[in-house]
């Protein structure tokens, strides 16, 4: 534990944490690569060396099954994930040259195009999925170690931070509830 002084201290070593802990889980780790190659046939694990985390996560967020589910667009997905349209539809020119991704046109509407997940993009998906699970159970087990009360503070800290409204570039928590 660190001591600090005063609270400018404290959020300041907040912020540090927060940013520390932001670039560890984005980073790629070898383990976590082997795991899904071994979910993946030949072919998806071709396409998966050319994927990066966050086109995994794009991936992930398209729905696997179009019948229950309303067929996404680049607008929709980047709604759904919090990714700018520009990058979205970058990384889905990249998921559609790697064989993971299809988009199709609804017939009688030429400007809108759906996206789905090919076979190998399914299967994709299934191992990223499962490679999530087995994490999410440890961070389950982390969170045990923790107090009821302790474990208020923070879901009501990492509600703020993601219901914080926006006014251009700055984040206003002065408008929160």
């Amino acid at each position: 534990m660190v001591f600090v002084e005063t609270k400018h201290e404290l959020i300041a070593h907040i912020n540090d944490l927060a940013a520390r802990l932001t670039t560890r889980f984005a980073e790629e780790d070898v383990d976590e690569r082997a795991h899904m190659r071994e979910l993946c046939s030949p072919e998806a694990q071709r396409a998966l060396e050319t994927m990066s985390v966050p086109a995994l996560h794009l991936l992930d967020a398209l729905s696997t099954d179009d019948e229950e589910a309303a067929p996404m667009n680049v607008v929709s997905l980047a709604q759904a994930t919090g990714v700018p349209k520009g990058t979205v539809s970058k990384r889905l020119q990249r998921l559609a040259d790697a064989g993971v991704v299809t988009r199709h046109r609804i017939p009688g509407n030429r400007k809108e195009v759906h996206l789905r997940p090919t076979t190998v993009g399914k299967e994709i998906q299934a191992a990223h999925r499962s490679l999530h699970e087995q994490m999410g159970t440890v961070f389950d087990d982390f969170l045990t170690r923790y107090s009821p009360e302790e474990l208020e503070v923070l879901s009501r800290v990492l509600n703020d931070l993601l219901q914080m409204p926006r006014e251009g570039l700055r984040f206003r928590p002065d408008l929160l509830d």
